[in-house]
């Protein structure tokens, strides 16, 4: 029975066979610019699925046998089918992988083939095509609501993809998934209403003939992505193609020439255009990935040169201040001790001993000074040994804590140990780890100008932790990312010394130790928490 004709679809057709070569021959440059990246993979078995919907379309419209007609609308079931599980599957990888959860593949490609096989071999989807007064109709069964369920929602779950991602992009790839995004929406909801909407309200299917031209939308926002923001290299592709394109010509003309000497002509042709343009394929892929090269080693170059300048900088301030650090207790042991020869203090013994109380104090401060540079320059070189053995931390915290209360007592702090345990034994170098305890609790009473300072020794079963607490100056977001570096000094330094050295070092001796260190902070003017996490037992290692 003759369903319709051509009757004027000459434009439609024509127009629906460029959007599917255009279609094609993007999918095709996308995957010859990287045909290992599954991304490239993904969008070329989406464009191929693309183009048999249009194809499907187009020969629904354009035959008059009601059994063909059947066959190929139900086949454009299943290629919207393929095409919405796709576009769910490239919002997962593009432009990379959603981390939040594991895409599930095997399920998803069993369902859309489940449902693609339903559409095609039974009539649970369309049941029978339908005319009146020359119309075209579509007879649905329940399967169709089925269908529009699976394909809206995998549609939907495509743009939650693009649109969760936001967060964790840079700029470039907000750019390209706002692109990939709008051309994806647009031309889904077109086709979608041409195709199943449309088709199901008004009972006919003269609207599903403009479906394939509104996958042109999604078509001209992804070339642009593709040529303007390089989401693809394909200038080796292009020669390809040309250069493939031209290798099929002279073959073609070399198959249909019915001369002898015209055949040989174009076989010696052939030749010559395969070996110039293999090596011109050669040529430009090498020229392309040489330029690749070269930009990346410029981005790393300035990503160095901005660290080196940063670190120069941070190098002339911690020289400057290094140096006024040094000077200091020098002038005060020497003015000190200027006066221990003066009469007057000889003669009494209470000011002899405040005397020598206060160059104790600048020896110790220059000490620690001297051995911090040390310390540096042998983490540099690697030449930092430890020699761990059983260790009793809640000991040495206790003692330190002692040796600091009158460095805190002066600012009127409360400096105070809490530990639950009595003793709690790890393996450690218990000079270094001294040190680097010390470092800690140093910083909290030199930035606490009241309050407290409160020290915690606790046991977690395979681990020991210690906690320094303080009520003090606290650290912003910014300063807490930085705290740990190499020359850091937040800007609080104004008002107390340091040479950005002590957390550098307590860090580098806690790595030391297979243990973690971190710190925490409300806010500045809201006190802070350090914490050291280290092992019980461990191998050490020199």
């Amino acid at each position: 029975m003759e369903l319709m004709a051509l009757n004027g679809q000459n434009l439609i057709s024509i127009i629906s066979v460029i959007v599917g070569v255009t279609t094609f021959l993007l999918g095709l440059f996308v995957f010859l610019a990287d045909r290992k990246g599954l991304i490239n993979q993904v969008f070329f078995v989406l464009t191929l699925n693309t183009v048999l919907w249009i194809g499907t379309v187009l020969v629904a419209v354009s035959f008059g046998d009601r059994e063909t007609v059947l066959l190929f609308r139900r086949l454009a079931f299943a290629a919207a089918s393929f095409i919405a599980f796709f576009i769910y599957y490239f919002s997962y990888l593009f432009p990379k992988p959603n981390e939040q959860y594991k895409f599930p593949l095997l399920a998803g490609i069993i369902l859309t083939t489940l449902i693609a096989a339903m559409n095609i071999f039974t009539d649970y989807t369309l049941k029978d095509i339908g005319l009146s007064n020359g119309v075209q109709s579509n007879v649905y069964g329940p399967g169709y609501y089925i269908f529009i369920i699976y394909f809206f929602g995998a549609l939907f779950v495509g743009v939650a993809n693009f649109l969760g991602k936001r967060k964790q992009m840079n700029e470039l790839e907000l750019v390209q998934i706002r692109l990939v995004l709008t051309g994806l929406v647009v031309s889904g909801v077109l086709a979608a209403s041409t195709n199943l909407i449309l088709p199901k309200l008004l009972e006919t299917y003269s609207t599903g003939q403009l479906g394939p031209l509104t996958v042109s939308v999604f078509i001209i926002l992804s070339t642009y992505a593709i040529l303007r923001h390089h989401l693809f290299d394909i200038g080796v592709v292009v020669v390809e193609l040309l250069t493939s394109t031209m290798w099929l010509f002279i073959l073609f003309r070399l198959m249909v020439d019915n001369s002898l000497q015209g055949r040989i002509m174009d076989f010696i042709l052939l030749v010559i255009t395969i070996f110039f343009g293999a090596l011109l394929i050669r040529s430009v892929n090498k020229e392309v990935k040489q330029r690749e090269k070269v930009e990346r080693l410029a981005n790393d170059l300035e990503v160095a040169n901005e660290k080196l300048e940063s670190l120069d900088v941070a190098r002339r301030e911690f020289l400057s201040f290094a140096s006024h650090q040094l000077k200091t207790p020098m002038t005060v042991i020497k003015g000190y001790a200027t006066l221990a020869t003066d009469p007057v203090y000889l003669n009494s013994p209470e000011k002899m001993k405040q005397i020598a109380e206060k160059i104790v104090f600048s020896t110790d401060q220059m000490y620690r000074l001297i051995s911090n540079f040390l310390d540096v320059r042998a983490i540099e070189e690697g030449k930092m040994s430890f020699i761990f053995k059983p260790t009793d931390l809640v000991r040495l915290a206790s003692s330190l804590v002692e040796d600091a209360k009158s460095y805190a007592s002066k600012k009127n702090l409360k400096l105070e140990l809490a530990s639950v345990l009595p003793s709690i034994i790890i393996s450690a170098d218990e000079t270094k780890l001294r040190q680097a305890v010390q470092n800690l609790i140093d910083n909290a009473v030199k930035y606490t100008d009241e309050g407290f300072v409160r020290v915690e020794v606790k046991d977690e079963k395979n681990y020991a932790l210690l906690l320094v607490t303080d009520s003090g100056k606290g650290m912003s977001t910014e300063a807490k990312e930085h705290l740990f570096e190499q020359f850091f000094r937040d800007g609080r330094t104004a008002k107390a010394q340091g040479t950005g050295l002590g957390l550098y070092i307590a860090k580098e001796i806690v790595k030391a130790h297979k243990g973690e260190i971190w710190a925490d902070s409300l806010g500045e003017g809201k006190g802070s928490k350090f914490t050291v996490k280290l092992p019980k037992e461990h191998e050490g290692s020199n």
